[in-house]
């Protein structure tokens, strides 16, 4: 049997990812938009329902990303309906195209120890995979920084400048990753870990004249770029005093030790130690290259997050989270080899484990970044089910779960005409509370907790939602 599996090829563990994605697409085809992917939503309904007549969407609704992500959403629309198994068509060809580029980048940095069927650990990582199921633009963003990385492994300068063009069009991380990507090419050329070819710096200059074009224009349309005038943005782009940065460091720290990724740092911590100090002896181009990558990512995602006020999620940092895991294949393949099945038996527990981490609801969790949020379509069924059955009206619930926008998020012919209000803890008669929010404060859930009446609770592997009545 493990001969078998040692034998399985790269064309082969291709084969068998986008198998899977095409079985999760059937099986989650009618998952709605979620999180930060309903504003994604809205965006690409501005541009739909303007049948493509304006691409620079306005300020109103504007986060100040560029476009490229709901182009494409509202473009699917166009051709195959404005449906969420339409959404998650581009969503599969997107997730597709960046487990090929995966594959790749594993079959390119894989010491000659390490079978092709281990690029099944990488893709279990738990940002990873929760990410393939959200109808958000960050999978493209992967998509394009792998095939970044490949590019300039390979000197393809058509593939680099068509991957970093997409960077910066997708989002404003782009730029970010834009910038890693330039100083690892410039490590790796100094420290001789890929052929010189200066042809591919027209890649960099390409991309950014496009993009500065782009800036042009909606400076031109409203008045500002990248930095959006609308208030509930603008405040995510403002600079932080010490505290707050020291608290952002924290919370970067968290991103990448939660969900079972800790387990990752622990054992390649000191197997990074013991390579620096054996270099010499035991050099390899491929660990070099995936350290220096991985280095170089974290290092500039943290310079452009850790000093602004911007929410830290953990799908910020998936480039980060698969070069450390590629890289700690290799070195155990080098260093532990022995124990290399029991170690790869735990990691894939932890890993799967990170989709049963939920925090108390006083906690503050990336819903986005683990499986964990699928348990909460079916409760909320089963609350709203209750909630008719009792004949409550809904204009008296008052809740922050973001029910009154499934016209965006569920893709609705029509807006429901009973609509949840404002949660208010003076004015509301009840109060719908669930974990999966994160705007409510801590003292106003304790107060609704211990103060009010509980009328109905759903829960599902931690996940919540509670009715509450005013006494």
């Amino acid at each position: 049997m493990l001969d078998f599996v040692k034998k399985i090829s790269y064309k082969q563990v291709l084969f068998f990812l986008v198998t899977t994605l095409v079985f999760q697409f059937v099986l989650l085809k009618d998952l709605p938009f979620f999180w930060d992917g309903i504003s994604k939503s809205v965006r690409a309904s501005w541009i739909y329902n303007s049948n493509f007549t304006e691409w620079i969407v306005p300020t109103n609704i504007n986060s100040g990303h560029p476009p490229l992500w709901i182009l494409l959403l509202a473009t699917f629309w166009t051709v195959f309906q404005k449906t969420l198994w339409s959404s998650r068509l581009l969503l599969l060809l997107v997730n597709i195209g960046a487990v090929w580029q995966l594959v790749l980048l594993c079959k390119t940095n894989f010491t000659k120890r390490v079978a092709p069927f281990l690029i099944f650990l990488v893709c279990l990582e738990p940002t990873f995979v929760a990410q393939t199921t959200s109808l958000n633009n960050d999978m493209l963003l992967l998509f394009f920084t792998l095939l970044a990385v490949n590019s300039i492994l390979k000197n393809r300068l058509f593939f680099f400048t068509f991957a970093v063009t997409g960077l910066l069009f997708t989002n404003l991380r782009g730029m970010y990753i834009l910038l890693a990507i330039l100083l690892t090419h410039f490590a790796y050329i100094k420290y001789k870990l890929i052929e010189v070819k200066r042809s591919m710096y027209l890649g960099y200059l390409v991309s950014i004249l496009l993009f500065s074009v782009f800036c042009a224009l909606q400076y031109q349309k409203l008045g500002w770029f990248i930095i959006s005038l609308n208030e509930g943005y603008n405040d995510h782009r403002q600079s932080v005093d010490f505290k707050q940065i020291i608290i952002n460091t924290i919370v970067v720290l968290k991103c990448f030790l939660e969900y079972g990724r800790f387990i990752i740092y622990i054992i390649l911590l000191p197997l990074v130690i013991k390579y620096l100090k054996n270099r010499k002896k035991n050099k390899s181009k491929e660990i070099d290259r995936l350290l220096l990558a991985f280095l170089i990512f974290v290092f500039v995602l943290l310079l452009g997050m850790i000093p602004f006020s911007n929410p830290i999620g953990d799908r910020y940092f998936m480039i980060c989270y698969i070069l450390s895991i590629v890289l700690l294949i290799n070195l155990i393949s080098m260093y532990i080899a022995n124990k290399k099945t029991v170690v790869y038996c735990l990691i894939t527990v932890f890993f799967v484990s990170g989709h049963f981490w939920v925090y108390p609801a006083t906690i503050s969790q990336s819903w986005d970044s683990s499986l964990a949020y699928l348990n909460y379509y079916k409760i909320e069924s089963k609350m709203e089910d209750f909630i008719t059955s009792q004949g409550i009206d809904k204009a008296k619930i008052g809740t922050r779960i973001r029910l009154n926008e499934r016209f965006y998020s569920e893709l609705k012919t029509a807006e429901d005409t009973k609509q949840y209000s404002t949660f208010n803890i003076d004015t509301n008669e009840y109060i719908l509370l669930s974990n999966v929010e994160n705007y409510t404060k801590d003292e106003e859930l304790n107060h609704v907790k211990n103060n009010w009446k509980l009328i109905k609770e759903y829960s599902q592997l931690g996940v919540f939602v509670s009715l509450y009545k005013k006494p």
